[in-house]
């Protein structure tokens, strides 16, 4: 099957994880959600913990669909608080099956996000 990498940026956590639920449902898989601030290492210190307590819970919101975060985005920083710039928005990617990149388009719209 075809896919193609759709990468977003959004203002909050909360939108992408919208926008993710939505996207499992056209079959998009291999999510990624990072702090555009903060890098493709963010939240690489969590301890195993927080890692298993993560993926437990990846589990259960998004069902068989692979979500790569590492803690929750925007934690342990200030700078990545309520009153944070755009610098800190939540950077998504996921693949998409060729059929249904246009539909995915349309749902990172309507959950606030923004194609990059």
């Amino acid at each position: 099957m075809d896919k193609t990498t759709l990468e977003a940026s959004f203002d909050s956590q909360e939108e992408a994880e919208a926008a993710v639920r939505k996207l499992t449902a056209l079959r998009g898989d291999r999510f990624r959600m990072e702090s555009a601030a903060a890098g493709a290492d963010f939240g690489s210190r969590a301890g195993q913990q927080n890692a298993i307590a993560s993926g437990i819970a990846s589990a259960m919101l998004y069902g068989g669909a692979e979500l790569e975060a590492a803690e929750e985005l925007g934690t342990g920083a200030s700078e990545y608080g309520p009153g944070a710039s755009k610098a800190a928005a939540i950077r998504l990617t996921a693949d998409i099956p060729g059929e249904s990149v246009e539909r995915a388009r349309k749902v990172i719209s309507e959950t606030g996000g923004t194609l990059v």
